[in-house]
């Protein structure tokens, strides 16, 4: 015995006999007593049982911020909702939130990001936003809270149109991450030293500026992307003082991507579109408003250049008019939508993002907003007829009255709904006979020309995720 140890080879041979016959076991006993129909096995729904997200530090002075949050009520019972500044052993801010019951907490003197936790019942659904409006002038600005990831995407415009953009990234594990920014201009790609291997700390953030990056250039999409480690990314565009706000991630590169509530309003709209790839690129563009699909020759056939992005005016054909777009490619693309007031004073951002649709993706959540702000909701519909129903929650939980919004096969609307006074929070449904359906938030603070807008994709809020099923493979056991 002594011998067969000392040889590798031997020894080798013996951890394969040994591996053949667990095999072996493993597969008579399957054949005993499991069913070989060949029928693929279905994956499991299981509740979301935890959640975190990150909201970045506020910008701007002589300012009110917020973080609001909702989770709808569920089957489940228990578990908790608390917030505090990302510095490990730091206290909660704030009382635990109650699931079923908006729940707010003022952050306007935060110095580092928000990290908001959930679990147990108040993580299924579970909906974070930050907004923030000025405390004397207009100024609107609401960010979704960022659940940490490896990649994010944006999609902003130039040097020409800002003052200064900048990406925020925070990390909130115990080990440090480090971070490339790709940046996509009508040139091609921009490098720079402070967009490679930037190192965040555990538990600690960076700033990283891109105006120099992005002088004289129309258009800049960004790829906030990790080499180690997860961050919680965002990026701040500031044009003046009241006409700055963050940019909403939009989707990964896709051949087909859906920009949903584009406000109505004067001023220029332009599309910003990106081919990451190595490959130049030909897409066409379609834009949904209440009258129907607008007919323009020159959202055709557009091209660009490989690594590259390229904008679109979109203000003359769109009017005053709300908008749902929609982009089709022969290959995949990154898409945004900046809007811009005449004098930039008010600018606000639109982004790809999925629809309402089907059993674990056909709720969204939307938490309530700041006092002395408007909301709206807006709805498009570029495939199939939908329908929403939209609930009303107040402060102390209780449900308003169910409203069911129709909207036209290839329309936009905007919802015109009952809500009541004083903070709120609204669930948004499709109905199970609804085609997909997509929708944005407009945030309004004040009216006429002294007045700041804010808009921010509507994304699916899901209590339960699909876990794929296991099978009786090699792979099963060794991936």
């Amino acid at each position: 015995m002594r011998l067969i140890v000392e040889n590798r080879f031997a020894l080798l041979g013996l951890v394969a006999i040994a591996l053949a016959a667990l095999f072996g076991v493993a597969f008579a006993t399957r054949s005993m007593g499991a069913d070989t129909s060949g029928a693929d096995p279905e994956p499991e729904v299981v509740p979301v049982e935890s959640a975190l997200r990150v909201c970045p530090t506020p910008q701007g002075k002589d300012r009110e911020s917020e973080v609001s949050a909702f989770t709808p009520i569920g089957e489940a019972t228990g578990g908790s909702l608390t917030a505090g500044p990302d510095i490990e052993g730091a206290p909660p801010l704030g009382e635990t939130g109650d699931a079923g019951r908006p729940w707010t907490q003022d952050v306007s003197d935060a110095e580092r990001p928000t990290v908001v936790r959930a679990d147990g019942a108040l993580a299924a659904g579970a909906e974070v936003v930050q907004t923030t409006i000025g405390e004397d002038d207009p100024y609107a600005t609401q960010v979704r809270c960022a659940e940490p990831g490896v990649s994010t995407w944006f999609a902003a415009p130039g040097e020409n149109d800002l003052k200064s953009l900048r990406v925020h990234v925070a990390n909130v594990d115990d080990a440090a991450a480090t971070v490339n920014v790709d940046v996509y201009a009508p040139e091609g790609p921009i490098v720079g030293e402070e967009t490679r291997g930037v190192s965040v700390d555990a538990h600690g953030e960076a700033t990283i500026d891109l105006t120099d990056l992005i002088e004289a250039t129309d258009t800049a999409v960004v790829h906030v992307r990790t080499n180690v480690g997860r961050v919680a990314a965002a990026l701040f565009a500031e044009n003046t003082a009241s006409g700055s706000d963050w940019v909403p991630p939009t989707r990964a590169p896709a051949q087909r991507l859906v920009i949903p509530g584009v406000p109505e309003g004067g001023g220029e709209r332009r599309l910003i579109l990106a081919a990451p790839g190595e490959e130049p690129v030909t897409a066409d563009v379609r834009a949904f408003t209440p009258k129907g699909e607008l007919d323009h020759e020159g959202f055709t056939e557009l091209s660009i250049p490989p690594g590259a992005s390229t904008p679109l005016s979109m203000g003359d054909a769109l009017g005053k008019q709300e908008a749902t777009i929609v982009v089709e490619a022969d290959a995949p693309v990154v898409a945004g939508l900046a809007m811009e007031r005449s004098g930039g004073d008010d600018t606000a951002y639109a982004a790809a993002a999925l629809p309402l649709e089907g059993r674990i993706h056909g709720r969204a959540v939307l938490p309530a907003a700041l006092k002395g702000t408007t909301t709206r909701l807006l709805l498009g519909a570029p495939e199939k007829p939908g329908t929403v129903v939209v609930t009303p929650v107040t402060a102390d939980g209780e449900r308003g009255e169910r409203q069911k919004v129709d909207v036209e096969a290839g329309h936009t609307v905007t919802a015109d709904l009952d809500t009541p006074k004083g903070a709120h929070a609204l669930v948004v449904e499709v109905s199970e006979d609804s085609g997909p359906v997509h929708a944005g938030r407009v945030l309004t603070q004040g009216s006429g020309k002294k007045r700041a807008t804010t808009a921010l994709p509507v994304l699916p809020s899901p209590a339960e995720v699909l876990l794929p099923p296991v099978q009786d493979t090699l792979t099963s056991v060794v991936p």
